[in-house]
This record gives C-alpha cells, structure tokens and sequence, in this order.
C-alpha cells in the first residue's frame, strides 16, 4: 500500500507522518513538496493559472508513482483537485476533506486558520455540501511562517487565542491546517475541535481497503 502525499509547506510533514503511523503503519508515504507555492500564493492572493500549472506538475509526479491515491496536505490548494482530478487516474483527495465531512455534522461550524487564503478554499466546500450552514472564520494572515522562524511558542499562543474568541460561538471549531493541529493538545474548549491529520491517514487507509 502506498499513498503520495503532496505539499506545500514542511509543517504538513510531521503532522500527517505522525498521524499514518497511527492508523495506518504499513502504509509506505511519498512526500512530494514545493515551498514556493505558499510564496506565490500569498503574493498573487488566489489561485492563478501559473499556480495552478506549478501545482499540477507535483501530482504528476505524484501519479508516476503508482500510488493507491494522492493526498494533499494544504488547504489552500484544494480548489485544484477538482481541476486535476479529471485529468489523473489515480484518486485525489483534498487535504481537509474527512475533517469537514465530520463538521458538517454540527450546524454552526467555526474556522481557524493562519493563511488567509486557506478560509476561502473550506468554505466552499462547507457551502457546496451544506449551503445553509452557518459558519464563522477567524484567520491570522501569515502567522505560519512563525513556525518557519523556530518561533513556534509565539505561533501556537496567537493560535490558541484566536480559538478562544472562537470558542462558544459555534458548535464545532475546525483547526484549518495540519500546521495547526499540535495546537489541540494544548487547549480546552466547550465544543469538538477537530484536526485533519488523523482523519485525513484513516480516510485513505479505508479507501485502500476497498479498492
């Protein structure tokens, strides 16, 4: 069993490695990376055809190696898969997919996330599924590349106070990204909050399993 996994960031890896040795140890992880999409993207501000080109070329990459699917890791960049997944054989899933599926279960669903364009992409979705759900979005623009300066204690401290505002005005509080999930452990709250990585490693196992 394999799965491609494909990012965007190095604060996706020991999240979701972390989480597949948990559910899933005998599955083999293919780490297929490029840094300089976040970059772009926080320079462009939405998903440009050049983006889109750059991005498309790691899940060929990905697909070359006959992978039983392809995973991504950044939240961002979700909005591709419905635009490569036509053209690639192999099975792709977004990187917050089985979180927010789980979501969607509770009516008012709030979002934490520390890029800014992250909201937009898992809004959608929620929408998309569900267009009467209620939901409420806190973002802290750019805070993620504290985590890149080693300054993790100053990041995980903004991230705990924006899930504080959050907290007790929805019903379920969502952490955005991967790079967010460590932050869990370090908090409590009134309502579920709920992390991708965990999710995202069961979701693939099962899928492998019923191929």
């Amino acid at each position: 069993m394999k799965v491609a996994l494909v990012h965007a960031t190095t604060t996706a890896l020991n999240p979701i490695e972390d989480a597949f040795r948990k559910i899933a140890p005998e599955i083999d992880l293919l780490h297929f990376m490029d840094t300089h999409l976040l970059s772009m993207l926080e320079e462009s501000g939405s998903l440009t055809p050049e983006i889109a080109r750059r991005f498309s070329k790691l899940i060929s990459l990905a697909a070359e190696s006959r992978p039983d699917c392809i995973q991504l890791t950044c939240s961002a960049f979700n909005p591709l898969t419905s635009i490569l997944q036509p053209l690639c054989r192999v099975k792709m899933f977004r990187s917050d997919e089985a979180m927010l599926d789980k979501a969607l279960q509770y009516e008012r669903i709030g979002l934490i996330s520390t890029v800014k364009e992250t909201p937009d992409a898992l809004i959608d979705y929620l929408q998309a599924r569900q267009p009467n759900c209620s939901i409420e979005s806190i973002v802290d623009p750019g805070i993620i590349h504290l985590l890149f300066q080693g300054k993790q204690k100053e990041h995980d401290e903004r991230v705990r106070t924006m899930i504080a505002e959050m907290d007790g005005k929805v019903d379920v509080i969502v952490l955005s990204q991967y790079s967010l999930a460590h932050v869990a452990n370090q908090v409590e709250t009134s309502v579920p909050l709920l992390i991708a990585p965990e999710a995202t490693a069961k979701r693939c196992f099962e899928y492998i399993l019923q191929k």
